[in-house]
């Protein structure tokens, strides 16, 4: 509805302003007739004057109901008492700059002023013409009859227009509310889900993992396998605990993707993996908390797999934050690669139930609206690509789209 109104508003302006062109044209052609006498002048000069005024308000706000109704009252006041200041030979005319004026004019409240009230102001712009031109000596009654006949027309157009398109634009923003709330209902519900989600995968990251560790342990590692509890123990407050409570803001990530990366590596470290980190340039504060809360914990899972399952005690990460154009959708893009260069996997021969890197990496990563590539060389090693936001393309051939690409890992492209 604010759209059309505007629209409308527009359109006024821009028939006011050919109205404002006719009555010039038409003072200069019948030049001696105004010469005459510099009084006949007074009733074009309102007429420009009220258009112009009119335009200037269109031009910032829409009009009320009273000016709507106000802009009739000055226009049927010309039309009563201002025929004198029309030149004879056009003075019955359907061309004559007072009924062009009053036909441009018809808009304004045809689409601005009370529905109720506008039948009335339709139906008495041309009876107040018909009355001030029958007063003047020498008038036509046909050819007034037809100019007031282009009047009638004009406004039931606007009348039967405001009816159709009002009535549309309406039923089209009770379909805009109703759809807005169906989608709020929709965020809310997968809000909830990715939060559900997010606490299923750090079940798996940190309890699940730890009880496969427990039941592997020795005397000797018992100590590390109780530091590793506290750590997830930690880990699992920090993210299921209240926004204000201590131990949820001491964990919460602030931004900082480079800080996050750093701590997920010394707690890998603390466990016993041998972690090279290669740091970028970038700036972390700018990159938002879910987002680095998702690279990291992928990136915390991606080391968790090299230390459980890639046969190596060595893993490198490198990590990225560029600035992109100024016209992106976003300031920066983040990259976390994650290598090693252990046993690797064939990516066929993974059971179905294991969802390690498809719920906690690939899912994870995908719910921030990022990218995870996992790509596997049997006997070669694994490298772990996460990447926000997700690009439309891979980012070079050896690394496809899917999250499971049946590709080997170019040996160039390993850092040993």
């Amino acid at each position: 509805m604010t759209t059309l109104r505007l629209v409308v508003a527009y359109l006024a302006t821009v028939v006011r302003c050919a109205g404002i062109a006719c009555i010039l044209v038409q003072v200069v052609i019948w030049h001696s007739f105004y010469t005459q006498n510099a009084w006949r002048l007074a009733a074009p000069a309102v007429a420009v004057a009220w258009a112009i005024t009119i335009i200037v308000y269109l031009r910032r706000s829409l009009p009320s109901p009273f000016l709507a109704c106000l802009d009739s009252a000055v226009y049927l006041a010309l039309a009563l008492g201002a025929q004198q200041c029309v030149p004879p030979g056009i003075r019955d005319d359907a061309f004559c700059w007072l009924v062009i004026s009053m036909t441009g004019q018809l808009i304004v409240p045809g689409w601005y002023a009370p529905s109720a009230v506008y039948p009335f102001l339709a139906l008495a712009s041309p009876v107040a013409y018909w009355a001030g031109a029958m007063r003047q000596p020498g008038a036509d009654a046909k050819t007034l009859t037809g100019a007031s006949v282009v009047l009638i027309i004009v406004g039931i157009v606007h009348g039967v227009g405001r009816r159709m398109l009002y009535g549309r634009a309406a039923a089209v923003d009770a379909a805009l509310d109703r759809a807005d709330r169906a989608a709020s209902e929709q965020y809310a519900i997968l809000s909830r889900t990715i939060e559900r989600r997010e606490h299923e995968r750090l079940v798996h990251d940190t309890i699940l993992n730890t009880l496969t560790a427990l039941a592997r342990v020795r005397g000797d590692d018992a100590a590390e396998v109780a530091n590793r509890c506290r750590q997830d123990v930690a880990l699992i407050e920090g993210a299921l605990g209240q926004p204000d409570a201590p131990a949820a803001g001491a964990r919460r990530p602030s931004g900082d993707l480079l800080g996050e990366v750093r701590a997920v590596a010394a707690d890998m470290r603390d466990r016993g993996l041998i972690v090279h980190l290669e740091i970028g340039d970038g700036k972390g504060p700018a990159i938002p908390a879910r987002v680095v809360t998702a690279l990291s914990n992928a990136a915390r899972e991606a080391l968790s797999n090299v230390a459980a399952h890639a046969g190596t005690g060595e893993a490198w990460v490198r990590v990225r934050v560029t600035a992109l154009e100024e016209a992106a959708e976003v300031p920066l893009r983040a990259e976390v690669i994650v290598r090693d260069r252990g046993d690797g996997f064939d990516p066929a021969r993974v059971a179905k139930d294991r969802l390690g890197l498809r719920r906690s990496i690939v899912d994870r990563v995908a719910d921030c609206g990022g990218q995870a590539l996992v790509c596997p060389a049997p006997g070669q090693g694994t490298a772990v690509l996460l990447s926000w936001p997700a690009s439309g393309r891979p980012r070079d051939p050896d690394q496809a789209s899917p999250p499971w690409p049946d590709r080997r890992v170019a040996k160039d492209s390993l850092p040993w």
